[in-house]
């Protein structure tokens, strides 16, 4: 056993020379090579399996191991120590890479040749492996004596190292290696003996960097640049010769030093901070900020918060330009979503769509969006505007565009929707939207298609219940070709001849907003129609009641001029009253009002759209020169009426009926009633504090409950025995069944 042990120590030490990444397979000579293996394990075999030494309590497996760690301990002792001795500098780092390379052989080779031993002996006696009784020869005889020393040369070279020389990774790859060898399948060693101090003279060498780069030339570009440069250095490093379990401790240390440390100065820097590079557009450089600060713990939190004011900042800047006219309620719009749209590229390209950001984003836009503007100039001027209501001004204005592309389209609608989400009052916005989407649909300005395609993505934001009413009109428009196809059948088959085109849209009361009713009593050529499409109706639905609405009826009516004829477009009103010159060449006022069954105040407005606005196609009789209308005022057709134009459009003043404000104010306290009951009665009971936050977390989705009007909801309900309060406690709210 000796002399095989001896000749695995003289070939390692004389035979096998240092060589990177040496193997079995490249020892020389390799055939005697194996049968010296086979012999060698061959006479282990048989020295384990005797029962020599029995009687003496000594086993040839235990004489065997003993005599292998003597063996070890010489070697180390008379060949090693010398090596390594007295050694400084490179000069030890490259003796102790030699020495410890070799031992490496020693060990891969000595586990092979008594593999046997190892796999039997060693376990049944619950001792060391042939593997960590070497390693702790190594750590006893050489180790102990030389890591001190050892772990300064090795930080020194990673001190050449950061100040660009050259080094020899693969030395410092065994070598550190070593340490962790050490620790015996434990890092215990590697840590305490190499890695803490690495890192404290890494702490070292960036804080001093960190001084040096902040006050060059360039600022935070160059800073921040130096600082991904140092991370990636780092990174490569680490991976190229330190343990794997240090990476991370190294990347903190560095990010501790260069990040950490100095987060605010840098982010708030005015030359080169965060609101600078977004002011000045460098995305870029935004982009590397957010690539560093996003390594560290709550790093983009800060850089968020600014990103946050200074969108708030701009958001403003585009209301105040607003209100000084600058710009009209489209361009409004269409810089709000400039500005989401600028932003949502940023985050794409260079956040990596981070939430944080979008976050901030809509934080800011809920601060400027849903401010109340009041413009100083234009059409609005003095009136109070809501994002709202230009809003739905803007949709309307896009779905009367029959030249918009459907890409272009699909495109503006998403932004839309997505600029519609952060708008508080969004029950406002409906109620607008439905109101102009009506008027649309009416005078057919729109593309059914084009409406469903808002009303789609509204229901997957909003659902089902805030677009029923949206759905159910275009739901109406539909039936109303079908009944209108229908009726002109029934005609037919009734061999009736209507002596106008006549065509009467059905619209469901629920879906449609409130419109003026009225009980016009209008010519008869217009009213035989009417009487007979209530007649087919009636037959056709006999659950259902007609009102009619000629409020927003269109009519178009021919008349000749002494200049040609002439073929007006012209509302249901105004219809009516040029149709009362057919009987009488002169007709006042008041028995304009009369004869239709019209009020007077309506009658005024639409005489004074006929006469006094750009179509004068009536004039007044007598000298009055004032545009205002009496009742004795008697007005004729005007014959010396002309127009360029063979057909034309006559625009007509229409008093509204119901404020799209005043009637969502009205829904709200219904609405607010509504959760009050349905939060309670699930409850049973709850404080005034819990009720009120809960109805302001339900209802927040669609509006920002005031809690005045919450309280005085809750005062309502109890007065009409809903709910009542406890006698003990005043501000618990019981529910009534």
């Amino acid at each position: 056993m000796e002399v095989a042990f001896e000749r695995l120590i003289n070939f390692v030490q004389n035979d096998f020379q240092v060589k990177a990444g040496a193997s079995e397979e490249d020892v020389p000579g390799s055939n005697e090579w194996t049968r010296w293996q086979m012999n060698a394990y061959a006479t282990v075999y048989n020295l384990c399996t005797k029962n020599e030494g029995k009687a003496s309590g000594n086993t040839s497996q235990q004489i065997l191991y003993q005599r292998s760690q003597a063996m070890i301990e010489k070697y180390l002792s008379d060949r090693v120590n010398k090596q390594v001795a007295d050694k400084k500098g490179e000069e030890l780092l490259r003796n102790v890479y030699t020495a410890w390379k070799h031992h490496l052989v020693v060990v891969r080779w000595g586990r092979f040749q008594f593999r046997y031993l190892d796999e039997y002996y060693t376990k049944n006696q619950n001792i060391c492996s042939l593997r960590i009784m070497m390693l702790k020869c190594f750590q006893t005889a050489v180790y102990e004596k030389i890591k001190h020393d050892l772990c300064q040369v090795l930080l020194a070279e990673v001190q050449r190292e950061r100040d660009g020389i050259e080094i020899n990774r693969t030395y410092m790859q065994l070598v550190i290696q070593l340490f962790v060898e050490m620790g015996m399948d434990s890092n215990k060693i590697y840590e305490q003996d190499f890695e803490v101090h690495f890192l404290e003279e890494t702490a070292k060498f960036y804080k001093r960097a960190s001084a040096v780069w902040l006050n060059e030339n360039g600022g935070n570009f160059t800073y921040l640049r130096r600082v991904e440069k140092a991370l990636n250095e780092e990174h490569n490093r680490a991976l190229s010769y330190l343990h794997r379990t240090s990476l991370e401790n190294v990347i903190n240390c560095v990010e501790t030093e260069l990040l950490t440390n100095y987060q605010m100065q840098v982010l708030e820097d005015p030359d080169a901070g965060t609101e600078a590079l977004l002011m000045n557009n460098k995305t870029e450089d935004l982009g590397r900020m957010f690539t560093l600060f996003k390594r560290i713990s709550k790093g983009l939190e800060p850089m968020s918060a600014i990103l946050r004011d200074f969108i708030k900042k701009e958001g403003k800047e585009i209301n105040k330009r607003f209100c000084d006219g600058d710009i009209d309620g489209n361009k409004y719009i269409d810089a709000c979503l400039d500005l989401y749209d600028k932003y949502t590229a940023m985050f794409e390209v260079y956040f990596e769509n981070c939430p944080i950001f979008h976050k901030a984003r809509k934080e800011a836009y809920e601060v400027f969006i849903n401010e109340t503007l009041t413009p100083s100039k234009g059409e609005s001027s003095g009136n109070k505007v809501t994002s709202s209501e230009l809003l739905s001004n803007y949709c309307d204005n896009l779905m009367k565009n029959e030249k918009v592309d459907p890409d272009e389209l699909e495109a503006k609608l998403h932004k839309i929707v997505c600029l519609f989400s952060n708008i508080s009052d969004k029950d406002l916005f409906q109620e607008f939207y439905r109101k102009s989407m009506s008027k649309r649909l009416l005078v057919s300005k729109t593309d059914n298609d084009n409406e469903r395609q808002l009303i789609a993505k509204l229901k997957i934001k909003m659902g089902a219940p805030y677009t029923s009413k949206l759905e159910g009109m275009i739901v109406d428009k539909t039936l109303s070709a079908e009944t209108h196809s229908n009726f002109m059948d029934y005609c037919r088959a009734n061999n009736i001849e209507l002596k106008i085109e006549f065509s009467a849209q059905v619209l469901t009361t629920g879906f449609w907003p409130a419109f003026k009713i009225d009980n016009v009593n209008p010519p008869e050529i217009l009213s035989n129609c009417m009487d007979l499409f209530k007649q087919f109706y009636d037959h056709k639905t006999q659950s259902r009641v007609l009102k009619w609405v000629h409020s927003l009826g269109t009519a178009t009516v021919s008349s000749k001029f002494k200049k040609g004829q002439k073929e007006m477009l012209v509302s249901t009103y105004q219809a009516c009253v040029l149709l009362l010159f057919n009987s009488k060449a002169v007709i006042s006022a008041g028995e304009m009002s009369k004869e239709l069954a019209l009020a007077l105040d309506e009658v005024k407005r639409t005489v004074h759209s006929l006469a006094f606005g750009k179509f004068a196609i009536l004039k007044r009789e007598g000298e009055n020169k004032k545009k205002q209308i009496v009742e004795d005022d008697e007005f004729q057709v005007n014959e010396e009426f002309q127009h360029p134009t063979r057909k034309f459009k006559i625009p007509n003043v229409i008093k509204t009926v119901g404020d799209p404000v005043e009637k969502t104010d009205e829904n709200r306290r219904h609405v607010i009633e509504a959760c009050i009951v349905r939060v309670m009665k699930s409850r049973k009971q709850l404080s005034h504090l819990d009720l009120q936050t809960e109805c302001i977390r339900q209802l927040s989705n669609y509006f920002k409950p005031d809690m005045k009007i919450i309280k005085k909801r809750i005062e309502d309900l109890i007065q009409r025995g809903y709910l009542e309060r406890d006698e003990g406690d005043r501000n618990i709210y019981r529910y009534l069944a």
